[in-house]
């Protein structure tokens, strides 16, 4: 039997997983490619922009964080353009609130992604539910229905497929949700901890 016809068989809650699973796969690609810490903190990119500001070019460091396109040069920059006076005190917050806004950007779909995990197993559970309803349908419609296997097929095979699909989606969402914030928990620290070493390298910060 095809996963078409399974899918078939599965009724419109299969079809409607299916399409959360499709949402799913994509979050969870797209967040492979992006939560990359080699990517988002570069470590060269760290030394380099400590280089610049621990010697007061700061006009250096803000060309270098241009032409740079990384999230720790992009928030560098932003704090920079935002710190008014020079100090330690207001660069480390203008970085932490830049931070915490470009955060947010490689966070999106997380929650959806989390969203699938916790829904999908409950549609399977309406799946099956639609499916025994259809069974107990079919039961008490008579006699003849009764010798029609094919119609209570059908309602088992939607019962349990439904809730076998659910639980396929739900259980690599969840999943790679807790890798993904895993990675996310570390991204955020490294970030942290990089603006703290620029502002205690930033030339004339108190």
């Amino acid at each position: 039997m095809s996963v078409l016809e399974l899918l078939q068989k599965s009724g419109i809650i299969g079809y409607f997983l299916l399409f959360l699973s499709v949402i799913s796969v994509a979050i969870i690609i797209e967040k492979f490619i992006v939560l990359r810490l080699s990517k988002l903190v570069p470590k060269e990119d760290l030394r380099l922009i400590v280089d610049f500001l621990s010697e007061g070019n700061i006009g250096d460091a803000v060309e270098f964080c241009k032409k740079r396109k990384s999230f720790l040069t992009s928030i560098v920059l932003d704090a920079l353009k935002n710190i008014g006076k020079p100090t330690k005190e207001n660069f480390l917050n203008a970085f932490e609130v830049t931070a915490k806004r470009k955060f947010m950007e490689i966070e999106r779909g997380m929650p959806l992604l989390a969203t699938i995990a916790a829904v999908s197993p409950l549609l399977g559970l309406v799946g099956t539910v639609l499916g025994m309803i259809k069974i107990f349908g079919v039961l008490t419609a008579g006699s003849t229905a009764i010798g029609n296997p094919q119609e209570l097929s059908a309602g088992i095979a939607e019962a349990l497929l439904t809730t076998v699909f659910g639980l396929l989606v739900a259980i690599p969402a969840l999943f790679m949700y807790n890798l993904f914030q895993r990675k996310l928990d570390k991204i955020a620290a490294e970030v942290e901890s990089a603006g703290v070493l620029i502002a205690n390298n930033f030339k004339g910060l108190k």
